[in-house]
Formats: structure tokens, sequence, C-alpha cells
């Protein structure tokens, strides 16, 4: 299996994670707004969830092993954008100072 990370755009360490057969193969599953946290124990992987305004609890979308967890945690780490360098698409057209 091949795990691709896509970073988005946004003031957040937002991504998706697309899941492959093989190399060159269309994506099998494709979970989108992936957040990178810092914990107590270090880094993880907050996977997409839901508030419920009634009971005030969060239901999560995704339900993951600690090893694919961690599988996805190192490749986002190693598909990481620079520190201070803009992404794709988040240039600024204004004056330059």
């Amino acid at each position: 299996m091949i795990i691709e990370i896509e970073h988005l755009d946004g003031p957040y360490d937002k991504f998706n994670v697309s899941l492959h057969t093989a190399a060159g193969k269309d994506a099998f599953l494709t979970i989108r707004s992936c957040r990178m946290m810092n914990g107590k124990s270090g880094p993880f992987v907050s996977w997409p969830a839901t508030k419920n305004e009634k009971t005030d609890k969060w239901w999560n979308h995704v339900i993951s092993s600690k090893e694919f967890s961690a599988a996805v945690l190192a490749e986002v780490v190693k598909s990481a954008p620079p520190k201070g360098k803009p992404m794709a698409g988040d240039y600024d057209n204004g004056p330059p100072f």
C-alpha cells in the first residue's frame, strides 16, 4: 500500500491522505481534512470529526490503528513543505514591501 499526502493551503497543517495499491494506480481511499496536532506524547494525526451540537461530543469519521496513524504521520513529516516557504497557490500579489 502506498500512502500519498496532499498538503492543503491555509493557516492549519491540514492534509488529505490517499491510499493506492501500487505506484501510478488511482487511489482506492481518500481521507480529507486531516490535521497534524501536538499532544502531551508528541505529534499525532487528527482525523476528521464532527461535533454534535446537542451532546457537545465529537464523533470521529475515521478510526485507525496506531501503526497506520504512525505511517501516515511519518509521510506527513517527510512531505511537509519547508517552514517559511509558501505552498502552491499561496503567493501574495501585493507590493513587495
